[in-house]
């Protein structure tokens, strides 16, 4: 044997730690996202969403005076609550399902686990990519519309907005986004269907849960779960900044958002949810057999 195919031979006997094996199963997934034409066209969408509705920030207001902060965070969060969910997050919601629905769907799911040697790194490298490119996606819509939201008021002679007070407001945006891919990509795992997973995804957020909600309700001593429901907790968690309101806003907003629960609260039930279906999908995509 040369000394090429020996030293290659003994390359090949190698063992590949978890690491490096999640780091190729993420670059793997990265390179599969990105090399898709949708990705660019939705993420595209979101941009120029996010400019236009930052550009809406100065409209109605007399020269002088500043968009309220809710009304910026409202910006920001593409009206994620009157929505019942951010705009953003439907626009995401076919790259969330995409890589594991379109897997079983095509046949291409043994592939991709021969490739990746491990099924369970593969789920986790799909998880880590969709929760990265939910959580850029929030953070660069957030800075596009803040950017065109300033340019706009400084053009117009009107008042910057208490930007500190937005904070909080996007922090629970981006959580929000950064748990969406990941709970999408699981229900895909868990139900094996494109459509089945976007129905359930679109649906029960918001269909769903408010049925679910008057029914726990009318029962005597469960009517304080309808505010723990999973996606109430998620639209608490994003409305940080409701608490600059009038009482009577409030109210309005309490309504729309269907919990009662503290920000804190609502951000610690969301990501409780996110991880439990997670590990449901993980179960589900490591346990069973591709059709």
């Amino acid at each position: 044997m040369s000394p090429t195919a020996a030293a290659l031979d003994a390359g090949a006997r190698v063992p590949v730690t978890r690491t490096t094996a999640l780091q190729r199963a993420i670059r793997y997934e990265w390179r599969h996202l990105t090399a898709l034409r949708s990705t660019w066209i939705l993420l595209g969408a979101v941009a120029a969403l996010s400019l236009l509705a930052g550009l809406t920030a100065s409209i109605g207001l007399t020269p002088g005076a500043a968009p309220s902060t809710w009304s910026v965070v409202t910006a920001f969060q593409m009206d994620a609550i009157s929505m019942q969910l951010p705009f953003s997050a439907l626009l995401l919601l076919p790259l969330a399902t995409g890589p594991v629905a379109t897997e079983f769907s095509r046949g291409t799911a043994r592939t991709t686990w021969l490739t990746l040697a491990s099924r369970r790194t593969a789920f986790v490298a799909k998880l880590m990519v969709g929760g990265s490119l939910g959580a850029l996606s929030a953070l660069g819509g957030t800075a596009l519309a803040a950017l065109s939201a300033s340019t706009a008021l400084a053009l117009s002679g009107k008042a910057q907005p208490a930007w500190a007070q937005t904070l909080p407001g996007v922090l629970g945006y981006t959580i929000f986004m950064t748990c969406w891919p990941v709970i999408a990509a699981s229900v895909s795992a868990l139900v094996r269907s494109r459509i089945a997973a976007t129905l359930l995804l679109v649906l029960w957020p918001l269909l769903g849960e408010r049925l679910a909600g008057i029914l726990l309700r009318l029962v005597p001593g469960l009517d304080a779960l309808a505010g723990w429901l999973p996606f109430a907790a998620g639209r608490a968690a994003m409305a940080a900044s409701a608490d600059t309101l009038p009482e009577a806003d409030q109210a309005l907003v309490e309504a729309f958002v269907g919990s009662n629960l503290s920000t804190g609260t609502g951000t610690a039930v969301f990501i409780g949810f996110t991880v439990v279906i997670a590990a449901l999908g993980a179960w589900s995509y490591i346990k069973k057999d591709a059709r």
